[in-house]
């Protein structure tokens, strides 16, 4: 079966592509990985310098938290100010795509006025109606999160009903055909939360959800038709699973999933460690004979090309 291609913003993204790599720059302070923010402009702007050299192909570039364990919700004006900052640092210090993670039209709006060209939203365009006007404003490509207000047990099936639900309402907003890859959500399917932007589950298995639906990821992909994007980094699916309650403890879990992701079909991978993590998305591609990538990670200043 032929993969699904898409684009993010100007890259392609699955096909026969090599193995892409999302930068994560948080400009919220109350974001779960404290080793993630980059409140102010100096930061955001070295923070995205830093990536492009250590791999990156696209920066993504939050203004809330959204881990739905964390009460961390801010007024929608703050974190518009937030992403309008930040995105605007991240498109002048380095030459790569900019995304925008939220779900609310307003940061939405002003992160695309800022220079960003895609959007990343963790409800899969369900939570606010007013973003259809802003993609069909702005034409940015989009990662399309698996949610469902009230879900079974997340399993494979039903996350990629989801996205499937999800990629119908970029469609009806205007996405181009190939301008959406689907995010399988880890870490958003849990019995219980603080907010509305996690899918809740009846049982209490969340962590052996998220795993279950990495190492199942091919199926994953062929139900939802998009080429898919995993989200692992030093999520609290690895402290559940390692008993490591800080998420600075989580780096070896990451990079374990990560692999563990790309050798079950991902095209694309989002993490706060760009150079650990494309060394490891290089040795998993490399294992199942995907294409190079063109980038290499720097490691102590020097680019590793040894793989």
């Amino acid at each position: 079966m032929q993969r699904p291609e898409s684009r993010l913003g100007p890259v392609r993204v699955g096909g026969s592509r090599p193995v892409r790599i999302m930068g994560v720059i948080n400009a919220s302070p109350e974001s779960f990985y404290k080793g993630s923010v980059a409140a102010g402009y100096g930061d955001a702007a070295r923070a995205a310098a830093r990536m492009e050299a250590e791999g990156a192909d696209i920066i993504d570039v939050g203004g809330m938290s959204t881990a739905p364990y964390l009460r961390a919700a801010v007024p929608e004006e703050a974190e518009a100010r937030r992403v309008a900052r930040a995105v605007e640092a991240a498109v002048g210090a380095a030459g790569l795509p900019v995304s925008v993670d939220t779900c609310r039209a307003a940061a939405a709006e002003a992160g695309m006025r800022s220079g960003a060209s895609i959007l990343n939203d963790v409800t899969g365009l369900k939570h606010d109606p007013g973003m259809a006007a802003v993609l069909s404003r702005h034409s940015p490509s989009v990662v399309l999160c698996a949610h469902r207000r009230r879900a079974r047990d997340g399993g494979p099936g039903e996350t990629a009903s989801a996205l499937r639900e999800s990629a119908e309402l970029a469609a009806r907003a205007g996405v181009p055909p190939g301008r959406a890859v689907a995010d399988p959500a880890v870490g958003f399917f849990r019995r219980g939360g603080r907010g509305r932007l996690f899918s809740r589950i009846a049982s209490s298995g969340a962590a052996r959800r998220d795993a279950e639906v990495l190492d199942r990821l091919r199926e994953v992909g062929e139900g939802a038709g998009l080429p898919l994007l995993a989200s692992v980094s030093r999520k609290s699916f690895l402290g559940a699973l390692f008993g490591q309650e800080d998420p600075a403890s989580r780096l070896p879990g990451s990079l374990a999933f990560e692999a563990l992701a790309v050798m079950r079909g991902a095209d694309a991978v989002r993490t706060h460690d760009v150079a650990a993590t494309a060394a490891a998305v290089d040795a998993a591609a490399a294992g199942i004979g995907r294409r190079a990538r063109r980038r290499r990670a720097r490691i102590g200043g020097a680019a590793d090309k040894s793989l």
